[in-house]
């Protein structure tokens, strides 16, 4: 016969409370398995949760737009400075002869 886990209901309730922590999170953190922890939930009936989905990820704030976007941007020009001169020649061929348009930046002729 096996042996039951004592469950540190207390540890359990707060760590289910912490809605940026997803339920296998709070699974592994407890030491049981997903389904398990869905049946001690209703057992010490803990409040229900938030669509996983919607429990930890939020919209970005414009400020972490615009910090993403600086990010994206000093990643792009770092890569077009590391461009040999070849790779810059052909480019511009290859705008001059309507094969890609030119997004602005130094490669412009």
């Amino acid at each position: 016969m096996k042996t039951r886990r004592k469950i540190d209901v207390a540890r359990l309730t707060k760590l289910w409370c912490d809605h940026t922590l997803p339920r296998a999170e709070v699974a592994r953190r407890v030491g049981v398995s997903g389904s398990h922890l869905t049946r001690l939930a209703a057992l010490y009936k803990l409040p229900e949760r938030p669509a996983e989905h919607c429990a930890w990820v939020t919209d970005p704030t414009p400020e972490e737009i615009a910090e993403r976007a600086r990010e994206c941007r000093e990643r792009h020009y770092a890569q077009r400075r590391a461009e040999g001169d070849e790779t810059t020649r052909t480019k511009i061929w290859k705008w001059n002869a309507g094969i890609c348009e030119p997004t602005g930046g130094r490669h412009m002729s």
